[in-house]
């Protein structure tokens, strides 16, 4: 691939990350780049001036080198990600270019360290086709990751440690979640950074059920989204647990409060306990019904539902890490570093 597709690919990528039409791109640098030669640029029939390039660099808030970065990763696989339908077809793209480049920040920083990691976890053993084909799945997981029958405390780290890299990034709230693949074993779960701690620790799971989970071929797209969230779902809160705390059956009187102490305890949001209850049999129709119906006709509730109250975190740390690691052993330079982290500023004490 020479500088001209290199030039256009990352051109059109930052572009559409921004959302911006190669209209509104021109428009940004002040009509010094004209819509007609961007597309010539995108196209890899042409490259710009220096003073084009620039004007580009600037418009877009990309660093100057970043448009002869030669494009190293192709995500060989993508599992369908959740995503409501007024999700534009923009939007999806610059999620699509956002995901593409922080896996390729992720994976450079991993290769310039000499460090990599592979997912080889295999329970292709267990063809999934219902709830309870998920609950084997589930208790083979924590019997075979040593996770006993608890709270979850911090998933990033548990699947970072698994081998599954996890990156953040900026999306509307239509977007949930996303797993892509890099080869067979480098899976890479894509998180909405501006969820709630509850939510990112749903998406995660759903994502990793995607990962691990091998679904009977006959379940429908609808079906195995489903599957995948009953398996989040019993990884942050299992039936086993929900029967010991609240028996086999509510009919009459559901504690709003005692919800909420689960979801400070596990994780888990108030609306998704609900719906684990439902799923358990363990909260009779019309209490559950009851819930969504006030839920939805009074705002205080909703309000009060859609309040985080767990502790802990969840934040991905491996990769700031490894490039902090690389900066102290010289083996990028401090404007690479910033490149890489998308800041201005990096923080430091030394003996000099």
């Amino acid at each position: 691939m020479d500088y001209k597709e290199i030039f256009g690919q990352r051109l059109k990528s930052a572009r559409l990350m921004k959302r911006l039409t190669m209209d509104e791109l021109s428009s940004r640098t002040n009509g010094e780049v004209s819509k007609p030669n961007i597309s010539k640029y995108e196209a890899g029939r042409m490259m710009p001036s220096s003073k084009a390039h620039i004007a580009l660099a600037r418009a877009l808030g990309m660093d100057f080198d970043y448009f002869f970065r030669p494009v190293t990763v192709q995500i060989t696989r993508q599992a369908d990600y959740r995503k409501k339908s007024k999700l534009t077809k923009g939007e999806e793209n610059a999620i699509n270019e956002e995901m593409k480049d922080k896996v390729e920040r992720y994976l450079e920083i991993e290769d310039t360290l000499g460090v990599s990691m592979n997912f080889d976890y295999d329970i292709s053993n267990i063809e999934v086709s219902d709830k309870n084909d998920v609950k084997r799945v589930v208790a083979r997981i924590r019997q075979d990751w040593n996770l006993g029958k608890g709270p979850l405390s911090n998933i990033i780290d548990l699947l970072e440690f698994h081998g599954l890299r996890v990156i953040e990034i900026n999306a509307p709230d239509d977007f949930d979640g996303m797993c892509v693949f890099v080869g067979e074993k480098k899976p890479v779960l894509v998180l909405n950074k501006h969820y709630t701690i509850e939510r990112k620790r749903f998406s995660l799971l759903h994502e990793l059920g995607h990962s691990v989970m091998r679904m009977n071929d006959s379940l429908s797209r609808n079906d195995k989204e489903s599957l995948c969230n009953y398996f989040a779902g019993e990884m942050l809160l299992s039936s086993e647990v929900l029967r010991g705390i609240f028996g086999t059956r509510i009919n009459n009187t559901l504690f709003l409060n005692e919800v909420r102490n689960l979801q400070t305890q596990f994780g888990i949001s108030i609306d998704a306990i609900f719906h684990r209850l439902k799923d358990e049999n363990i909260l009779g129709k019309s209490l559950y019904t009851k819930y969504w119906i006030e839920r939805n006709l009074k705002p205080e509730l909703k309000a009060w539902a859609q309040t985080s109250t767990y502790l802990g975190g969840e934040t991905s740390y491996r990769f700031s890490r490894m490039v902090y690691r690389a900066l102290a052993k010289d083996l990028i330079s401090e404007e690479k570093a910033k490149e890489i982290l998308g800041t201005n500023e990096i923080s430091y004490i030394d003996n000099n």
